[in-house]
């Protein structure tokens, strides 16, 4: 089935939905068109429009999904509500989505929790205004890990998972901003609101950081990219971005950091003909070290990936901590293995900086894909605690 946008208003609050285009009638597709208006209603804190959009759903649902709508609808309040909407975004998101839907899973929202959205930024439901860009998207194919800069920029995954943002700095002056959606296309921004920030200072009684040095980014025409005139810079050159893709989104934060001009053609007809993206390759093989026999030969390799995160983060090569951090999450759980012939004490203390640096290895894929670098400064805090903790007990016990 093919479809078309549209916008409806549910209460007080448009929603870009799907609709039919060419007058055909599945009744799987018309429940899924129906449950993403519930979706969207619950991600915009609307109970009213989620209860309407429920009724209407039950009054066209099949057997199965009737029940699961209904014990949704009679209940008394939002919260309540988002409860008893996860038992049937469990059972849709489970079942083949026709195109025009995305399968979406939140990590928090009570032990992980999924749910059917139409294609676009990520919207959560269970958190709506409170972290509505909390989660992942289902991507096609090979889309999420292409991060290839088009404009010989860094590239990184905006936390609504859907686009991606590539910063260049062209020339003397002039810092550039340019964004494709999750399919690699490019993104009109005329509409998105956001400013560079060169130089902030920390308010210790907000805990906040407040901007010194700022910069608007202003659409170009075409909307084919922001600009923002920053001055001539010294390399290597920090340029923060602080970023608003939708009204209704939480700002988002970039940290590029840039050690020479970005190269390559800036007529965005020729940057985008650089060839296909690359072929994904299995997560599962780019991060599967060899794990050496000797456990003191284990201890040595965390160390080289903890070494090589640190260059990382400090380059600003948010984008390519992955793969050690993942890594290193490897190699620990191997010696989380090999903890027999220490003494108990140490046994657990090994046990505790494993699960920690498991934890932080997750969160450095994640934020290094965002791009925000008090994110993962803060997450490369713990990994590096964890690192050190391991290197401690092992000198401590001769082992190295």
């Amino acid at each position: 089935m093919a479809f078309v946008g549209s916008c409806l208003w549910l209460g007080s609050v448009p929603f870009q939905v799907l609709s039919y285009a060419s007058g055909q009638d599945d009744a799987f597709e018309a429940q899924l068109f129906q449950y993403v208006l519930v979706q969207q209603a619950l991600s915009a804190d609307d109970f009213g429009g989620a209860k309407k959009a429920l009724d209407e759903l039950v009054s066209i649902a099949s057997n199965d999904v009737a029940p699961l709508a209904l014990v949704a609808s009679r209940t008394p309040d939002i919260e309540t509500m988002r409860a008893e909407f996860k038992p049937l975004s469990e059972y849709l998101s489970a079942l083949p989505l026709p195109q025009g839907f995305a399968r979406a899973y939140c990590p928090m929202y009570d032990g992980g929790s999924n749910w059917v959205q139409a294609d676009g930024p990520l919207r959560n439901p269970y958190y709506g205004s409170t972290m509505l860009t909390c989660g992942v998207i289902d991507a096609a194919p090979g889309a999420h890990m292409d991060h290839s800069p088009r404009h010989d920029g860094t590239v990184f995954m905006a936390p609504d998972s859907f686009h991606h943002i590539e910063g260049t700095y062209p020339e003397p002056g002039v810092f550039r901003l340019y964004a494709t959606n999750n399919f690699r296309e490019p993104v009109d921004v005329t509409l998105w609101m956001g400013r560079t920030v060169l130089e902030e200072e920390y308010d210790e009684a907000t805990d906040e950081f407040r901007e010194v040095v700022s910069f608007a980014l202003l659409p170009a025409l075409d909307g084919s990219y922001l600009e923002a005139e920053v001055g001539e810079l010294e390399f290597p050159t920090d340029i923060t971005v602080k970023l608003k893709v939708m009204e209704d989104f939480p700002e988002d934060r970039f940290d590029f950091i840039f050690s020479d001009f970005s190269g390559g053609s800036l007529d965005p007809s020729v940057a985008l003909s650089v060839g296909d993206p690359p072929i994904a390759v299995p997560l599962s093989e780019r991060i599967r070290p060899e794990i050496p026999v000797l456990t003191a030969n284990i201890v040595q390799e965390i160390e080289n990936r903890d070494s090589e995160i640190l260059d990382l983060v400090t380059r600003g090569a948010f984008t390519e901590i992955f793969i050690p951090a993942l890594q290193a999450k490897e190699l620990a759980l191997a010696l989380n293995h090999r903890t027999e012939q220490l003494p108990r004490r140490q046994e657990i203390d090994v046990r505790i900086a494993v699960r920690s640096l498991v934890r932080a290895a997750w969160l450095l894929d994640w934020y290094g894909d965002l791009g925000n670098k008090q994110q993962v400064s803060g997450a490369y805090s713990i990994f590096g605690s964890a690192v050190q903790d391991i290197l401690e007990i092992y000198d401590t016990d001769g082992s190295r």
